[in-house]
């Protein structure tokens, strides 16, 4: 059985985000995020056993839909469909990655 801590869970939760703002503060504003891209970090149907690599990719995912819900704000048409356009692959992904965590937890709880 696999134990991880609220204060493990803080602690790379903090890295990643700070690992993400030193590795794409130089990103263009046309960035786009397609879904190739996110299946490339997770492949489908891929069961993993190690939660702090999920919540690492689950903490990076929240991490770019937030900078890209940000640019929805924008006033210019072609930065928010871009945005919009990054969100939707996004949030699948995340909604993915949190079924994983619940697979690993219930896992370990069946243990």
């Amino acid at each position: 059985m696999v134990i991880i801590t609220a204060n493990r869970v803080i602690s790379l939760i903090q890295e990643e985000i700070a690992k993400w703002h030193i590795e794409n503060e130089n990103r263009k504003p046309e960035h786009v995020i397609v879904t190739d891209e996110i299946r490339r970090i997770k492949p489908l149907n891929e069961h993993r056993d190690n939660i702090e690599q999920v919540i690492r990719e689950l903490t990076i995912t929240n991490t770019e839909m937030w900078h890209e819900e940000d640019k929805v704000r924008s006033m210019k048409d072609e930065v928010v469909l871009r945005a919009i356009r990054n969100i939707n692959p996004l949030n699948q992904h995340r909604n993915d990655l949190m079924e994983e965590v619940d697979e690993i937890v219930l896992d370990n709880l069946n243990q």
